[in-house]
């Protein structure tokens, strides 16, 4: 059986970890990812931290963590990289405390002052690239000490985005070259951009981990209204997804929309649409 859990901006009380954990056990979920900065793992107070620990002793829960969508790991200006990465270093030391296994993060938009991203030049994306990978060597060292591992999220790939294809992905996490930084697999950005099958393919056993939800809309457009969407709402097949996480072991994180007015029972009913499909 494929392990699926549920993202926080999926259900209520987006803020609370404990309550996530509890709604998670209560719905028969495998695991938990944890969505900042509605949850900053350094802020869980000493009874959160020994009640998520507890619960993955008593039910064998799965903690998956998603930094900041507003973080710029690749920006042009020094001290916001540095920023960002003191708070990712410290989110790093606190997941591998808590058993989380993996943290996701985007690789950005483009930062470049003065320009507005979709502004910005090839020049100006190289440079941004060559930041990724020095950040996220060095962040690879903390990861592997803290037995976490970073996940890269494949993105739309539009104008003004740091990766503008699959292949600029897998060229990012080689140059890396980290054991600890890998890519998380996000389907639906995947089949708006560049194909979900074309995906799996390219990126390949760099693949740790997977976030879900379904489309709609003109394949190829990134269009973001028409993401995170119900599955079996939109239009993505995700059988290949199955056969590709089942004997990896993977767990799949649920990211449907917490705009949803009944969001808590689409996520239920979400999950059992991809177990009846994979199991």
């Amino acid at each position: 059986m494929i392990d699926i859990s549920v993202a926080t901006s999926s259900i209520d009380h987006q803020d609370s970890a404990r309550y996530a954990v509890e709604w998670a056990i209560e719905h028969g979920f495998d695991g938990v990812e944890f969505n900042a900065p509605d949850i900053r793992l350094g802020d869980l107070s000493p009874d959160d931290r020994e009640f998520l620990l507890a619960a993955v002793d008593e039910h064998g829960l799965r903690y998956t963590h998603h930094f900041p969508t507003s973080a710029l790991p690749g920006s042009h200006v020094r001290e916001t990289r540095e920023s960002v990465f003191a708070d990712f270093i410290s989110e790093i030391r606190t997941a591998g405390e808590l058993g989380i296994e993996a943290i996701v993060v985007h690789p950005g938009k483009l930062d470049v002052p003065g320009l507005a991203p979709e502004e910005t030049s090839e020049a100006d994306r190289a440079a941004s690239n060559s930041y990724l990978v020095d950040f996220m060597k060095e962040a690879g060292q903390e990861a592997e000490r803290a037995g976490v591992v970073i996940g890269l999220e494949n993105m739309h790939y539009n104008p003004g985005w740091l990766i503008r294809a699959h292949s600029d992905l897998v060229a990012v996490v080689d140059e890396i070259g980290s054991p600890a930084v890998g890519i998380t697999f996000d389907v639906g950005h995947a089949w708006g951009s560049g194909g979900v099958d074309a995906g799996i393919e390219a990126f390949g056993d760099r693949i740790r981990h997977v976030q879900v939800h379904d489309a709609r809309g003109p394949e190829g457009a990134g269009n973001v209204r028409d993401q995170h969407m119900e599955v079996g709402t939109g239009v993505l097949d995700f059988q290949s997804v199955g056969e590709f996480v089942k004997p990896n072991g993977f767990v799949v994180a649920l990211e449907t929309s917490g705009r949803l007015a009944d969001r808590e029972d689409a996520v239920v009913r979400s999950r059992d649409v991809l177990r009846g499909l994979w199991d």
